[in-house]
């Protein structure tokens, strides 16, 4: 019930992106989910119109703390109550960012998904807006989606730092995503993200497209009993050549190198994510990889991993047993987690 709350306020909130004037309403016409402190000084705009923000209304100082309302791929709607601004400011400027109520609400960043689909035509572009825009990336058949709902008739889901759109009519074999775990029937999935990565045929890309895939592989036999922690470096490492990981580009420190095993931290993110959704996992350990993240995510939700200091774990606090299911094609990294028969 309480994800349900949660998932409910949040797509309350998700359309406040019409304008709200600079202090005109104050911070307590609007419900303040969240605390932060910026890391940067940021631009404060009226509204937001994709990844760009539109009419800005002023400046939030570095240091200044406010109150947070909602959020987008790309921006967070904030109140800073020390010179009464509200509005938009981006998401990569705050940091230190808290629940204010444990309740009901959900980590910051967690946008529930939905649905789960399969791509059925041979060609069905993501694009940035719904039926028009920059094609971001073009699937095909068999791809695997989750996406958060429908917009004029278009799968909206979440594409790097931005919302992406695809063409429902080329979706096939679609399923929801319970509401409620507690309540789900046996084998139903209760929580899954899509991640998006390059689909270049570059030496280093190639390795990185396989790494994803193995790692997929090695995730779809997982299962958890009550009381059972995941440990990924222990259950998807070593990352080395004997295990099957291929050398490719890693993100250390918001620095690249080549490593093996590279493309693993997006495998690690996008379960983060999934795991986010549901308040009977317990986090347990994650550290995204610097203050900017990786650019394949929005901001603030991504979880390195590779040594002791850089790894992801949860522990399955469900009175169920769980399952993942992990695939990867076309460039759609998709994760699901399913309440499986005891």
């Amino acid at each position: 019930m309480k994800r349900l709350i949660a998932c409910l306020l949040l797509c309350c909130l998700l359309p406040l992106a019409g304008a709200f004037s600079a202090c005109a309403e104050g911070e307590g016409a609007l419900p303040a989910l969240y605390s932060g402190k910026m890391r940067l000084a940021a631009k404060v705009f009226r509204s937001w119109d994709g990844t760009q923000g539109v009419d800005q209304v002023g400046v939030i100082g570095e240091g200044a703390w406010v109150v947070i309302h909602g959020y987008n791929p790309s921006f967070a709607l904030v109140t800073c109550p020390q010179d009464g601004l509200t509005g938009y400011v981006k998401r990569v400027c705050i940091e230190q960012i808290k629940i204010r109520d444990g309740q009901n609400v959900p980590p910051f960043g967690v946008e529930f998904q939905h649905y789960i689909a399969a791509v059925a035509a041979q060609d069905a572009p993501v694009t940035a807006m719904p039926g028009g825009g920059e094609t971001l990336i073009t699937l095909h058949q068999g791809a695997k989606i989750a996406f958060i709902g429908f917009e004029a008739g278009y799968a909206k889901l979440i594409y790097h730092r931005q919302y992406g759109y695809i063409d429902s009519r080329l979706l096939t074999e679609a399923v929801n995503v319970y509401y409620n775990p507690e309540t789900a029937s046996d084998d139903a999935p209760i929580a899954a993200y899509t991640s998006f990565y390059k689909v270049t045929t570059d030496e280093s890309n190639l390795g990185r497209m396989e790494n994803i895939a193995v790692a997929c592989a090695k995730l779809s036999v997982m299962r958890f009993q009550t009381g059972d922690a995941f440990n990924f470096n222990a259950q998807l490492g070593p990352y080395n050549a004997a295990n099957g990981y291929k050398k490719a580009t890693v993100l250390t420190n918001e620095v690249s190198t080549q490593g093996y095993g590279g493309g693993t931290c997006q495998v690690s993110s996008t379960l983060y994510n999934v795991v986010l959704q549901l308040p009977g996992l317990t986090v347990l350990q994650r550290r995204a990889h610097g203050n900017n993240g990786a650019s394949y995510l929005p901001i603030h939700m991504d979880a390195a991993v590779g040594n002791s200091t850089l790894n992801f774990r949860f522990r399955n606090d469900y009175g169920f047993p769980v399952r993942i299911d992990a695939s990867s094609q076309d460039g759609a990294l998709t994760i699901a987690i399913y309440r499986v028969r005891e």
